[in-house]
């Protein structure tokens, strides 16, 4: 008789017999069955939930205590408000924006990244001969020569460069009249606007620390400004916060900061300007915790367990899937409180929702069939997309920004383009499956009839995927019609929503005639999702056209060609293994 192992062990503390061994008391083992499951079900949940919410509050405050463990000065500098890209927020994330925008990185020589820009300010003529800015385009370091050290260049040498600066010049004045430049020209222009974005926070003209006294409801004034704004105070404790940062005295600089933090406090309130301080806190505690950061490290572990141990540590797996979701989600309530909208107005929240959204349907479809295998494929996929989109900020760009003009309706923002993503979700997951699919049919020949709910699961995703992608297209031609004065267009946007919605029922209406089996089907899955791919990062990322030119971005495309095109090649060998099979099988029947 097949055995399970329960949370509570058996009446009075007797092992049951297997045939004809006996187990050991100390594994405390029933027989599985109606009356064993009754009964034992309840205690069990209720620990994986109690388990769950432990783990999952450790972190949380794990998490945030070595934030708060670091040096205090940059904790007090980093929560102060400052005004910058249209929107009040604390210094930190100015500072982080900042750092990426010019390094492509985080963090600098060990120090966060609101160390470094305050240093910035304080050291300007020491940063300005360092060489810090990245050049990675090999075109551009042979122009530069031996000026380039270690793959980086000073700010003084590309803000000096003659030759230089007046190429990058003509290249923006040709950007901004629409033309099409190079790829040279591109990343001389982003070497050039890096440079300036240094040399406008090293010369104190970013970010806005306080509205002018004339009119509070003016931008704030930077830095440079406080001189001819009669902030006297400010200005005093402005230069003792300088002169400690300079001198790096860690008991100096707490000092410093702490007064300077109160000085800025004292002349907002002087002026009557209340800020929102639950965003505020709401923002530090999302920048302290890194919730999208834990969450694919905990989807990647629940997924090894899963793959590597299955049922021995199903319960472990259970309860980092349960955490890596909560962390998921509350990011997105996160960023939803702080940027007042649905977390979806750029590539990098997409790609953060449509992780999301895999998830989500992966826990659905796995409580109508009951089956753990759907969370264990979503880990994968969702792991992997928010790794990518953790990974790259410079070109999917993290931060939190004001909507643009088209996008200012949090009605249509919502019920399209959440729509149009989550049915992206739904395609990510059918992906994930279909691969699972493939290697099964290829590998173990002889278990098809085993793998058929498989394919079962494969259909539903594909289902779910295709009303959400017509939903979200007929409702996109709504608000294109109340925004453009026109249903549909032909936006390559729109034409590439279109190819990839059907291909999908092409691959739905093959399955249904017959045409397609369950290998072709899971084919057919993983190359139709390339329609996905394509109407998602392509048209943003490569074409860059249209009128959806809110969302388009650069960077990342050998990498994304890498990847299409290993899977391309993983899939053809599963295909060729799958029809060898089929061939020899045939063969043997004839024989």
């Amino acid at each position: 008789m097949p055995f399970v192992r329960h949370c509570e062990p058996a009446e009075g503390g007797r092992s049951n017999q297997a045939g004809s061994g006996q187990a050991p008391q100390s594994l405390r083992l029933l027989p599985s069955g109606p009356t064993a499951r009754k009964g034992r079900r309840r205690p069990c949940l209720g620990r994986r939930l109690a388990m769950t919410i432990v783990v999952f509050s450790c972190l949380i405050f794990s998490s945030n205590g070595f934030a708060q463990s670091a040096d205090s000065a940059d904790s007090i500098l980093g929560k102060i408000p400052v005004q910058s890209g249209g929107r009040t927020k604390p210094f930190e994330s100015f500072a982080r924006e900042a750092l990426v925008s010019v390094t492509g990185k985080t963090s600098l020589q060990g120090k966060s990244a609101t160390r470094i820009v305050w240093d910035w300010i304080a050291n300007p003529e020491k940063w300005n001969t360092q060489s810090f800015l990245p050049v990675r385009y090999e075109a551009l370091k042979k122009e530069w020569g031996l000026m380039v050290i270690g793959g980086k260049i000073s700010p003084e040498l590309v803000l000096n460069h003659a030759p230089f600066q007046a190429k990058a010049e003509e290249a923006i004045r040709r950007q901004e009249k629409k033309e099409r430049l190079s790829a040279l020209e591109k990343k001389r222009t982003e070497l050039y606007d890096q440079a300036r974005l240094f040399q406008a926070i090293a010369q104190g003209e970013l970010p806005g620390f306080l509205p002018p006294p004339a009119d509070p409801r003016a931008g704030w004034i930077p830095l440079k400004a406080l001189a001819d704004s009669g902030q006297v105070h400010v200005l005093e404790k402005l230069r003792l916060l300088i002169e400690s940062l300079r001198t790096d005295n860690p008991g100096m600089v707490s000092r410093a900061a702490q007064e300077f933090s109160f000085t800025l406090q004292e002349a907002l309130e002087s002026q009557d300007i209340l800020l929102d301080q639950t965003k505020l806190r709401a923002e530090i505690f999302y920048n302290r915790i890194h919730p999208f950061q834990w969450a694919w490290m905990l989807y990647l572990g629940a997924g090894l367990l899963w793959f590597f141990l299955r049922n021995r540590s199903r319960t472990l797996a259970l309860v980092l899937f349960s955490a890596a979701f909560l962390f998921h989600t509350l990011g997105f309530i996160l960023r939803c409180l702080v940027a007042g909208r649905p977390p979806v107005s750029n590539m990098y929240e997409s790609v953060i929702w449509v992780a999301w959204a895999v998830v989500l349907f992966s826990v659905i479809l796995g409580l109508i069939y009951r089956k753990a295998f759907l969370p264990a494929a979503a880990c994968w996929v969702a792991s992997f997309a928010l790794l990518i989109g953790e990974s790259f900020p410079t070109a999917l760009d993290p931060s939190l920004t004001p909507l643009v003009p088209v996008l200012r309706s949090n009605y249509w923002l919502t019920i399209h383009v959440l729509t149009i993503t989550m049915s992206y979700g739904a395609f990510a997951l059918a992906w994930g499956l279909a691969h699972v699919n493939l290697w099964n049919l290829a590998f173990h020949p002889e278990k098809t009839e085993s793998f058929e709910p498989f394919d079962q699961y494969l259909y539903r995703a594909l289902q779910i995927g295709v009303v959400l992608l017509s939903a979200g297209a007929i409702l996109g031609g709504v608000w294109a019609n109340a925004s453009w004065g026109r249903f549909w267009g032909w936006d390559p946007k729109e034409t590439w929503a279109l190819i990839a919605l059907l291909g999908y029922l092409a691959v739905l209406h093959g399955r249904l005639t017959g045409w397609l089996g369950a290998f072709g089907t899971a084919l057919g899955s993983a190359v139709a999702f390339l329609g996905i791919l394509m109407a998602w990062y392509g048209v943003n990322f490569v074409l860059a056209a249209g009128l959806h030119s809110y969302g388009f971005g650069g960077g990342g495309v050998f990498y994304v060609a890498a990847i299409v095109a290993l899977d391309l090649v993983f899939i053809s060998l599963l295909a060729f293994r799958y029809n060898k099979n089929l061939r020899a099988r045939s063969l043997k029947e004839l024989t």
